[in-house]
């Protein structure tokens, strides 16, 4: 039976089940397109290990990858398409987990002022939209997939207010923001918006009217990191992405909690709403430790040592 067949099937009765299984979707049908038009019967163990190996060294995409085809043939297996996994009995160990990037301010300031070169390029988005969309990622840390999906309804200045719908763990969010952010967004929904866009219009959009795509914000904030010398000189894996920004975002308001003395363990639970986490844990994955947050996290446990030798 046809390969790719057999993976529609795969994943039409996955979604029918209420699973979003997109990521997995886009994994098997890079798979079924590197195989070409075959049927499974003929789909040996070095062809999927070539397709999980890919160019470069072992990532966690390697797993991701292995984990989708797992799925996928014991679904083959159980109805009967084919008899045995071409898939690797023995997994690689899994390398270690990324470390984010952390966007100094500087940086962040070199990154908004670069965006004038989008004027003078070729750039299917414009300096004010790419402006913009860096303020909203910045000041909010929602995922790149969110802002992208924003339609004019989702947005209000006015209430200061953003509705995030259908977000990774299904579910909607309401999203407060900074009035002036909230003036930003007016703004720029004036300039760029015309009478003949309804509520389902998308926010952003490219040149030409477009919505935005994944591709194009990625290649464009690639640009603008190379334009202004940001990079990593640490031998990680990946340069600075743009999801690094939402880890930046936790890191800084966790980073003002504690040079304001705050409560942060009561304010956690906030932050991770607000990120759209279903629990602490995932927020807390995103709260690297540096250099500025073990210092403050130092001078808060020596105020609290100091406070105990008085009372002892």
């Amino acid at each position: 039976m046809n390969l790719h067949n057999i993976i529609i099937d795969y994943v039409e009765s996955k979604q029918s089940m209420g699973m979003r299984f997109n990521s997995e979707a886009v994994i098997l049908k890079s798979f079924c397109k590197t195989l070409g038009n075959v049927d499974i019967d003929d789909v040996e163990a070095d062809l999927v290990m070539a397709y999980l190996v890919g160019r470069g060294p072992i990532t966690s995409f390697w797993h991701r990858k292995f984990e989708a085809l797992s799925g996928f043939y014991r679904y083959a297996i159980g109805r009967g398409y084919v008899r045995l996994s071409p898939l690797p009995s023995k997994k690689p160990e899994r390398p270690k987990p990324y470390v984010a990037y952390i966007y100094t301010t500087e940086e962040f300031h070199r990154l908004l002022a670069a965006t004038d070169i989008l004027e003078k390029s070729r750039c299917h988005v414009d300096t004010v939209t790419f402006r913009t969309l860096l303020l909203l990622l910045f000041n909010t840390g929602l995922r790149i997939g969110e802002v992208m999906s924003l339609t004019l309804a989702d947005v209000s200045p006015f209430n200061n207010l953003l509705t995030i719908r259908e977000t990774k763990f299904f579910k909607n969010r309401l999203v407060p923001i900074d009035p002036r952010l909230g003036s930003v967004l007016y703004d720029y929904s004036e300039r760029k918006h015309t009478t003949s866009q309804n509520e389902h219009s998308p926010f952003f959009g490219k040149r030409n009217g477009l919505a935005l795509t994944h591709t194009c914000v990625e290649r464009t904030f690639r640009k603008l990191c190379n334009y202004c010398g940001i990079h990593r000189e640490d031998g990680a894996r990946y340069q600075p992405r743009l999801h690094d920004i939402r880890h930046t975002f936790a890191l800084s308001r966790l980073l003002d909690w504690y040079r304001k003395g705050a409560d942060d363990q009561r304010l956690l639970p906030h932050l991770s709403t607000y990120l759209g986490h279903v629990n602490i844990s995932a927020t807390q994955r995103y709260l690297t430790m540096t250099p500025e947050l073990l210092s403050e996290a130092s001078s808060r446990f020596e105020k609290y040592a100091l406070s105990e030798v008085n009372h002892v």
